[in-house]
Parts: structure tokens; C-alpha cells; sequence
């Protein structure tokens, strides 16, 4: 199988379905609300890389480390390479046998590391596509194997010392009203006493990229009520415009005030984020989103400390 669903998935698979699959396949059974979809395993990215291995090789060859324009110069390249080779059939037939499954007309495409939660981060350094209409899957599928060379990539595993390699997640698009973070402890001061939520309008990378001030809930872990709340100036909100196939920033006005996350929904969410660092026995950072009134968990990462043993 190149092909496991989500609630497939476990944390024992990491090395299989990358991270960011198998541990929310863990919060799936947990009856955590995730988004559904699939993993298209290490084993199908190794399989199709070695279709081109030495054309990617013959590009990769004397590559200067130092030069931004030549690793993406040759990244160009290697991705016209990717994307213009066919997927082998039986991993096509897998993928579009799950894609079907799948009940959103859009999907989101996210790279995910093989490794451990204790281990490299890898965040960022692939790319994420979303609002994929389904169609277009088996493209973008080659686009996040492609990004595994890109400039930041490139320069991360070689910084690592390790051949770190990737699966691709598949899931159901969330169209969300409000997201962003949660952290099981604070993420400046490392206090463990308590969950740190921000939130902003639309699509959460509003709040990773640092577009906006989000909106600040901190909640002691003890009794779990809000003990101090800050509405950040939230001036624009990203989101999917379908008339222009892409995201786009949206001007709020007078919304740029409101808070984006009630009480209880902040309440709910700081009870999630602990029920699950109960599970994996320590610190998280969570992504989330709040679609129809319901909380979605996008993905989950370990939180290092300077005193933890990692």
C-alpha cells in the first residue's frame, strides 16, 4: 500500500505517513475533530524520485550553497523534471481511488516530515498548496514532492546532516471563519502552567506569517478560565476568493476589532490542547480552525524547551 487514510495512521507509522499524518490520525481516535483525507507514504515519494534520480542528480551536481539564485535556478529545473513525469500507475490508482472519498470539491496538500516529533522540525521548508480543486491532485501531489528541493529545503537537510524525506497529506479543505494557535506552554516566558491561544479572521497563516496582531487568550492550566484576554487590530483576513483561483488579503475595517474566537470556543480549545498533551506527554503547539461553530485540529508539533531532553 503507497496509501493510508488518516484514522489509518499512528504514531508508530511516523517513519511511513510523516508526522503531521500519523499523529493526527492519533487525535482521530481520540474523537478529536480532524479533518479527513489521506497520506501518500514515503515509499510512493521514494519510488517516484527514483524515476529521475540521475536527471535530478546530473541538476543537483556542483550546486553553490552560497548562491540563493542558483539553488533556485536549479530547483526550477528539477521541478519541470517532477512535474512532467507521470505518477506510477498503481500509486495513480490508490490516489485517485481515496481522492474519491474525499467530500470537499478542494483539498489542502501539505508536505510532512519522517520524523519524530523530538526530532527536526522540518516547518516551513516544503510547501503547502491549499484550496486544491481535486482534479488538479496528481499535479500538486508532484509540486510537494518537488518542494522537498527547493532553495530552504536543500539548505535545511544539509544543515540537519540528515537525508530527511517526506509523505504527502491529503485532507478535506477547511474554509475556516477564524484560526491560529494554541500552545501548551508559554511560549516566551516557558512557563508550564499555561495554554497561550491566538486567534485571527479567516485562514490561520494570518497569524503564523505575522500579518496580523491576533487576539491573545492565556488560560492557567488549573481551573482553565480566561485569566487575561487581549483583541489584537486583526486589519486584514486571508481567505480563498473563487473568482480569482487563489488567497488573497481582505480588508476588515471595522471587524479588524472583534474578537475572533469567543470565550467558550477559546474554554473549548485550551481543554482540547490539553487532552492532548496529556496524550503525548509533553508540550505541544497546535494549529486549529474554526469552521460552522466546530473546532478542527490541523496539525500538531512538540514544543522544545532549553531544560528538556530532546
Amino acid at each position: 500500500m503507497y496509501v493510508f487514510t488518516i484514522d489509518q495512521s499512528s504514531s508508530n507509522m511516523v517513519r511511513s505517513v510523516g508526522r503531521k499524518a500519523a499523529y493526527l490520525g492519533e487525535l482521530t481516535r481520540m474523537g478529536i475533530r480532524v479533518p479527513w483525507g489521506f497520506v501518500i507514504t514515503r515509499s510512493a515519494f521514494r519510488r517516484f524520485m527514483e524515476i529521475n534520480r540521475n536527471k535530478i542528480s546530473d541538476v543537483l551536481r556542483g550546486a553553490n550553497l552560497e548562491d540563493p539564485r542558483d539553488l533556485e535556478r536549479r530547483y526550477e529545473m528539477i521541478k519541470e523534471i517532477i512535474t512532467q513525469t507521470e505518477i506510477p500507475l498503481d500509486i495513480s490508482l490508490e490516489i485517485e481511488h481515496y481522492s474519491r472519498e474525499i467530500s470537499t470539491d478542494m483539498v489542502a496538500v501539505r508536505p510532512t516530515i519522517t520524523s519524530s516529533m523530538s526530532g527536526p522540525s522540518f516547518a516551513g521548508e516544503t510547501e503547502t498548496f491549499l484550496y486544491v480543486n481535486k482534479v488538479d491532485l496528481p499535479f500538486y501531489v508532484k509540486r510537494a514532492w518537488a518542494s522537498y528541493f527547493n532553495p530552504r529545503s536543500l539548505a535545511y537537510r544539509i544543515a540537519q546532516g540528515m537525508p530527511l524525506e517526506i509523505a504527502v497529506l491529503v485532507q478535506e479543505m477547511i474554509d475556516p471563519e477564524s484560526a491560529g494557535t494554541a500552545f501548551t506552554i508559554h511560549p516566551v516566558t516557558g512557563n508550564p502552567n499555561w495554554v497561550i491561544i491566538e486567534s485571527s479572521w479567516g485562514l490561520g497563516q494570518a497569524v503564523t506569517r505575522g500579518l496580523v496582531t491576533p487576539d491573545r487568550f492565556v488560560l492557567p492550566k488549573r481551573d482553565r478560565v480566561i485569566a487575561e484576554k487581549s483583541i489584537g487590530h486583526k486589519h486584514v483576513m486571508l481567505k480563498f476568493d473563487p473568482r480569482l483561483g487563489g488567497i488573497r488579503e481582505i480588508p476588515l475595517g471595522g471587524k479588524a476589532l472583534e474578537p475572533s474566537l469567543s470565550d467558550e470556543k477559546a474554554i473549548e480549545l485550551a481543554n482540547l490542547s490539553l487532552r492532548i498533551e496529556e496524550f503525548f506527554g509533553r508540550h505541544v503547539n497546535l494549529e486549529w480552525a474554526l469552521q460552522d461553530n466546530r473546532l478542527y485540529i490541523l496539525e500538531v508539533r512538540g514544543v522544545k524547551t532549553m531544560w528538556e531532553e530532546i
